[in-house]
């Protein structure tokens, strides 16, 4: 009898399972939930976030703050004032990347890589107005997949939006070679260089704006550019890369509409209304504990004319996970959030899965006093 009843539990785990694999609802595959606490002195939204070593740095862009919060015990572990003047001055913050618990770097609307330590005291900065091709600046923020990346050899990786600034019209074999889209920081000579690496011709033929996401793994950078199914694996120096088609079937109605049409005679709700109507990539994230890669998209679709066409800047209502064997990128499951539920720019990959914020400002369970963030494990999907 008690082995009737084990093999019977042994079937019905298997049936369970079996159909989790199959959903297309990606709420039966979160496996865990965690509420922090919070106080108005925390931004609800961020455009950095950053898990490292148990704990999670959150930037509150209207504090000027990076709050660390302990995510064993759930609690505020301690905030680091960024100051805007003085001796201990960033002017403005672009964001940060904590290389371990007692060293950040910030950059800056100056032109400047500044290392402080965990009490926001300035060690070290770096200028590098003079290696900025067109003037501008790199920045580190979860939004878009714009953050830095390094390789574990004291590099860091950024991307450099040149090429996002130039016109479609203008866009040719030229400024191609002429703009790397990758700026690189060395730690050990102090220095910074573009990378070898230049945007290849093929996304000429999308006549559209070039802008990427950016990840790494363990030996390479992965850029996924923002218009297209189109991915570039590239090697620490910049010198080989291997070009892929990520396969999708929900972010694929990209189009040059919103850049071909006369704008400057059409309301902004017109404007973002016709931006959104396309596909896009929001961002990219390689997930180190289980060798996935994860894509956010933004299908597509119309926006009525009652709507604020505004807040879709701030945050789409919803957006789109897929999920990808990192071998040889082949798509293993795609899934629709459900809508206005989860900030499609909040993310960060621990050991445990992908973890998601149900914090959109039109989630019926949003709470203004709560940190809140869902727990994914896809790995039964392999």
């Amino acid at each position: 009898m008690k082995e009737k009843l084990v093999l019977l539990l042994l079937l019905f785990h298997i049936s369970c399972n079996e159909r989790k694999i199959n959903s297309d609802n990606p709420l039966d595959f979160i496996v865990d939930t965690t509420t922090i606490s919070i106080d108005p002195k925390i931004d609800l939204y961020t455009r950095t976030l950053q898990y490292f070593d148990g704990d999670l740095y959150w930037w509150n862009a209207n504090q000027q703050t990076i709050s660390v919060f302990n995510l064993t015990s759930k609690t505020l572990k301690k905030s680091i004032k960024l100051e805007t003047e003085g001796p201990n001055g960033l002017g403005m913050p672009l964001g940060f990347y904590v290389a371990n618990e007692d060293s950040i770097y910030i950059p800056t609307m100056a032109y400047q890589f500044v290392l402080i330590d965990s009490d926001g005291n300035k060690l070290l900065e770096y200028d590098y107005f003079n290696e900025s091709k067109l003037g501008g600046v790199f920045v580190s923020m979860t939004r878009f997949s714009n953050t830095i990346q390094k390789d574990g050899k004291g590099r860091y990786f950024f991307l450099m939006g040149d090429l996002q600034n130039i016109f479609p019209s203008d866009l040719n074999e030229e400024t191609l070679k002429d703009y790397p889209p990758i700026f690189s920081f060395n730690q050990k000579s102090e220095k910074f260089d573009y990378l070898a690496f230049k945007a290849p011709e093929s996304l000429l033929k999308f006549n559209d704006a070039i802008d990427f996401g950016l990840s790494a793994t363990s030996n390479s950078l992965l850029l996924l550019h923002d218009q297209s199914n189109t991915m570039f694996e590239i090697d620490f120096n910049g010198n080989r890369f291997e070009e892929y088609k990520l396969k999708s079937n929900l972010i694929r109605n990209f189009s040059n509409e919103y850049w071909n049409s006369p704008r400057m005679s059409q309301s902004p709700n017109e404007n973002i209304n016709l931006l959104y109507k396309s596909s896009s990539n929001l961002g990219i994230s390689f997930d180190a504990y289980n060798n996935l890669l994860f894509r956010f998209g933004w299908p597509g679709e119309d926006i009525s004319g009652d709507e604020d066409a505004m807040k879709f800047g701030y945050t789409p209502r919803f957006f789109t996970i897929s999920i990808y064997n990192l071998e040889d990128f082949s798509l293993i499951k795609e899934f629709v959030l459900p809508r206005n539920v989860y900030l499609s720019h909040h993310y960060f990959i621990d050991k445990n899965g992908l973890n998601l914020f149900p914090m959109h400002p039109d989630n019926p369970s949003f709470k203004e006093d709560e940190l809140v963030f869902h727990t994914f494990n896809f790995n039964d999907l392999r």
